[in-house]
């Protein structure tokens, strides 16, 4: 069942990856209330300059597919991930398990692309600074209003070019970002993160802590 809340700090700390959702569609309303979040997300100079285009057609839907089958095919060589065995339960295969079935029912869901239009001043790093604080508020707004959301690489790789054609998006946007949303199926949080002793320093950067290692973790702390 959906579990809605306003206290901000539970809507933080649950807000999971939902990779699994419901066949109940998502009302124009509550979408509605998620997109309006994005649209409060602080960006250079106030200039606004994004759109946020909601896939729910079947047409883009079917675009959505595709690219998830292309954004998969890396993320499998990317991890070395496969599908587990049915009779497999540990979190590797439940977490693998989740994942593929987001991919393999892609087409099923509404999902919404970010774009950010191009300038001439700025790196593409910097840009992100205006456009990923929009899909974190709508990420939020989702979890407030008990919807599951789940952000994706769909519109990178090779799948970049098929979105890009389905919606038509001009060369000078970026494809910023995309995020499936839907009714979970399952629970909420809570998020698990390293502790804050683990990543914040403080005055000076502390490169025994900032040790990374192959698979994108870090190094523990020596005692």
């Amino acid at each position: 069942m959906p579990h809605p809340t306003n206290d901000v700090w539970e809507a933080l700390s649950t807000a999971r990856s939902i990779r699994r959702f419901t066949d109940e569609p998502v009302d124009a309303k509550t979408l509605e209330r998620c997109l309006e979040a994005a649209t409060w997300a602080p960006n250079g100079a106030n200039a606004q300059l994004w759109r946020f285009i909601v896939l729910d057609a079947p047409e883009q839907r079917s675009a959505v597919a595709t690219a998830a089958g292309k954004a998969l095919e890396t993320i499998e060589t990317i991890y070395g991930m496969s599908r587990p065995a049915d009779d497999d339960q540990g979190r590797a295969a439940r977490n693998n398990r989740a994942t593929y079935e987001l991919h393999d029912r892609a087409g099923e869901y509404t999902s919404v692309l970010f774009t950010a239009f191009k300038t001439g001043f700025a790196s593409e790093y910097l840009q992100a600074g205006s456009i990923y604080p929009a899909m974190q508020n709508f990420h939020l707004a989702a979890r407030a209003q008990g919807l599951g959301a789940c952000f994706t690489s769909w519109a990178s790789y090779d799948g970049e070019q098929v979105l890009r054609e389905a919606v038509g998006v001009p060369d000078e946007w970026f494809l910023a970002g995309h995020v499936v949303v839907g009714w979970p199926r399952g629970r909420h949080g809570p998020v698990r993160r390293r502790p804050i002793a683990d990543v914040v320093f403080r005055n000076r950067w502390d490169p025994e802590r900032a040790d990374i290692v192959h698979g994108g973790g870090a190094r523990p702390r020596r005692s």
